[in-house]
């Protein structure tokens, strides 16, 4: 007697939120060298799903940044609700790392190509941070910065423009990447001797992000007027004058997409 025909399983599209602390990681993607996120994601969603799994993430993160709203996408066959995947993942030695939301999302969603813009968050400390706030922001240790001037040369560096003098010194990582950003919002406040800067943009260089932050933290030194940050960024010249700010100060704060969220839980 013939037996009857079993159906293939069938695998649907998740994405998830992932917050980790990036100190002891070597960035997101995947390496020959150094324990990378996403490398330590794809080796927990394999053991609970007991097959390979490759997981695709809304962009780079550098080593040592921190995450509170990274997105990543991934294909999987899960008969149950994705909450319950949700907490298989957290049960399995969640050091430094938490998913926060995982829903179902239609087949075309893709995490970094469907994104629409970014929002990072940069922490600067004035003086001496406390043992339990230093691996989380760039502390100053004694200077004093000019948060208006700051502020100041921060509005100047809005709009859409060539970033290339923000990018990777020698150009690293740039390499086919389209430079002309539209940065939407680089705000800088104070409170107390804690200053963060938050920046939302349509996309980002390499190391873009730690590079604008060092460029003001100069001018908030200083040591640069802030119409000549704004200056460089027109003459597109990578210089050594902006300096690329610490990664334990930066946190990937949130991806934004289109009205058509992705999916259902």
């Amino acid at each position: 007697m013939a037996k009857p025909d079993r159906k293939p399983l069938k695998a649907e599209r998740f994405v998830a939120t992932v917050a980790y602390d990036g100190t002891d990681y070597a960035g997101w993607q995947v390496q020959r060298t150094g324990h990378s996120v996403e490398a330590e994601i794809e080796a927990r969603l394999s053991r609970i799903l007991q097959t390979d799994i490759d997981v695709h993430g809304s962009g780079r993160t550098d080593a040592g940044v921190h995450s509170v709203g990274q997105r990543f996408h991934f294909d999987a066959f899960w008969p149950h609700p994705a909450k319950h995947l949700l907490l298989a993942f957290n049960s399995s030695e969640p050091k430094g790392m938490l998913i926060t939301d995982l829903r179902r999302a239609p087949g075309d969603f893709h995490c970094r190509f469907s994104a629409t813009g970014k929002r990072y968050r940069y922490e600067i400390y004035e003086g001496w941070p406390s043992p339990f706030e230093a691996r989380y922001c760039h502390d100053t240790r004694k200077r004093r910065l000019d948060v208006k001037a700051m502020a100041r040369a921060a509005r100047m560096l809005l709009g859409k423009h060539d970033f290339t003098a923000f990018g990777g010194m020698h150009g690293q990582g740039m390499e086919g990447e389209n430079p002309v950003k539209d940065l939407r919002r680089l705000s800088v406040r104070r409170r107390g001797p804690r200053i963060t800067v938050v920046t939302e943009a349509s996309g980002y260089l390499y190391k873009m992000v730690r590079r604008l932050v060092g460029g003001l933290i100069r001018v908030g030194e200083g040591k640069l007027p802030p119409e000549r940050l704004a200056a460089y960024r027109d003459e597109r010249v990578i210089t050594a004058e902006v300096p690329t700010a610490p990664a334990r100060g930066l946190f990937m704060e949130k991806v934004f997409y289109s009205a058509r969220r992705p999916g259902r839980r």
